[in-house]
């Protein structure tokens, strides 16, 4: 396969990747979101917990998109645990920069005056949320198309 054919596939897989990822990233934010508005928690090590039920959900999700879909792979038997531990590394990463971004939220200061504190804290912690799912994103996409779904290593 020539340079340009390995570019252009390893780009079409990482738009793929992208889009199964902000599916993810909906379920993820959708369920943090449920529970944090039945709690009322937007900050603190409960959303460890919110990201692991999230994690439960999408993680299955994004292992069947991902395998048929972005990487077109057929199923080996280690590649859902691969694919499942890769994740949850990255949902205790991602609950790491969760918790400490939460921890101060700069909308306050900002907004003060135009939202509620409830309010601008959900916002914050939406946010922070994205921020997290992008830096973990990026790094997922090379750690699978390079480690877990990599034909080669299979051969």
């Amino acid at each position: 396969m020539n340079n340009k054919k390995k570019i252009n596939q390893s780009l079409a897989q990482f738009i793929k990747y992208s889009i199964v990822g902000a599916f993810n990233t909906v379920i993820d934010i959708g369920v943090l979101n449920i529970l944090s508005y039945i709690t009322g928690i937007t900050h603190g090590k409960f959303l460890f917990l919110f990201n692991f039920i999230a994690f439960l959900i999408y993680s299955i999700c994004g292992y069947y998109l991902n395998i048929n879909y972005t990487f077109k792979e057929n199923e080996t038997k280690n590649a859902y645990f691969q694919y499942s531990s890769l994740l949850f590394l990255g949902m205790i990463l991602n609950s790491f920069i969760l918790v400490h971004l939460t921890r101060r939220n700069p909308l306050i200061h900002i907004l003060h005056h135009h939202r509620s504190m409830a309010h601008l804290n959900h916002l914050w912690l939406n946010i922070s949320m994205i921020i997290g799912c992008t830096i973990l994103g990026l790094l997922g996409f090379f750690i699978n198309k390079f480690f877990i779904f990599n034909k080669k290593k299979a051969l």
